[in-house]
């Protein structure tokens, strides 16, 4: 075998191998259009019988219980794995970046909690809450990023504020004059 039959070899060892890593990313495309597909199912569905969902909440969470929202992933796992590529040689595994051990950094969580001075997200929306009270959750999250330089989602400021019942109170929306719900601290 000369080195022309060697090279033709390598191409098409190459060429099957993207043809799997495309397959692949059709089949993770597929499940994806699916499950937007069902996510735009289920909006279409909240917006026709939203008087009866939100009441459906209410119940639930008055009488203690917790309402789940977490959807379950989609068994798209085996679309995921990359398919396993010819091995390295030599001069790849040369060329290949080297990595290095890093010393483990501190999580968001303890670097905002050192920066912050010890204050717990609830903590710090609480504190804004009492010098800012009636705000909404984007104003409340511009209010946090200007003073505690915590960029975060309305979902993770609106979760903070449901779960703690006991500090934060709300103003019933007001959807003929168009206003959100307003929150305040107790």
């Amino acid at each position: 075998m000369n080195s022309l039959d060697a090279f033709e070899k390598r191409l098409r060892n190459e060429a099957a191998t993207v043809e799997k890593e495309i397959e692949a990313y059709n089949q993770r495309l597929e499940a994806l259009n699916k499950r937007l597909e069902g996510l735009k199912r289920a909006a279409e569905l909240f917006e026709s019988d939203e008087p009866a969902i939100s009441e459906l909440l209410r119940a639930g969470t008055a009488n203690g219980a917790v309402i789940s929202r977490v959807t379950p992933a989609l068994p798209v796992a085996e679309a995921q794995t990359a398919p396993a590529g010819p091995k390295l040689s030599t001069a790849q595994r040369r060329r290949a970046p080297i990595v290095q051990n890093r010393r483990k950094r501190p999580t968001p969580t303890t670097r905002n909690r050192k920066q912050n001075g010890g204050l717990t997200r609830v903590e710090m929306i609480a504190r804004v809450l009492k010098r800012h009270p009636r705000r909404t959750v984007r104003e409340l999250i511009g209010l946090l990023d200007r003073e505690y330089h915590w960029n975060t989602t309305e979902s993770a400021v609106t979760g903070h504020l449901y779960t703690s019942r006991d500090k934060f109170v709300h103003t019933a929306p007001d959807r003929a004059a168009n206003r959100p719900v307003t929150w305040s601290s107790k």
